[in-house]
């Protein structure tokens, strides 16, 4: 299982149904994400204003976290809304280990340029 965070930013709309009826959105979304294999980990709202929510999910794929935030985006409940794949610290060095091995490969622009 992956990481992944999503931020975002609630519409007005959003805000206004939880005045007319709060609601514990945790519970109410729980179910989506386990149809798609997913669990969350943190379901915290924020008093940011660039965004509001920010959630830490499990998920088997990139394609699962896409396809639960292309849904709940399109629900119109915010007016922003992205998704990031989060790395422990462990799983980073691996990132730029494999990097590290495979730097010869690359080629820059510049270098490139610079040859006759």
């Amino acid at each position: 299982m992956h990481k992944y965070i999503i931020l975002g930013k609630t519409s007005q709309e959003t805000a206004a149904s939880m005045l007319n009826k709060p609601q514990n959105r945790r519970t109410i979304t729980e179910p989506l994400a386990e149809a798609f294999g997913a669990s969350f980990i943190e379901f915290l709202y924020l008093n940011h204003s660039d965004f509001d929510f920010m959630c830490v999910v499990k998920a088997k794929e990139d394609k699962d976290m896409a396809a639960i935030t292309n849904l709940i985006y399109a629900s119109g409940a915010f007016s922003n809304f992205n998704w990031f794949r989060a790395f422990e610290a462990d799983e980073w060095q691996d990132v730029f280990q494999s990097a590290s091995d495979n730097m010869a490969s690359y080629i820059s622009a510049k270098q490139k340029s610079q040859e006759v």
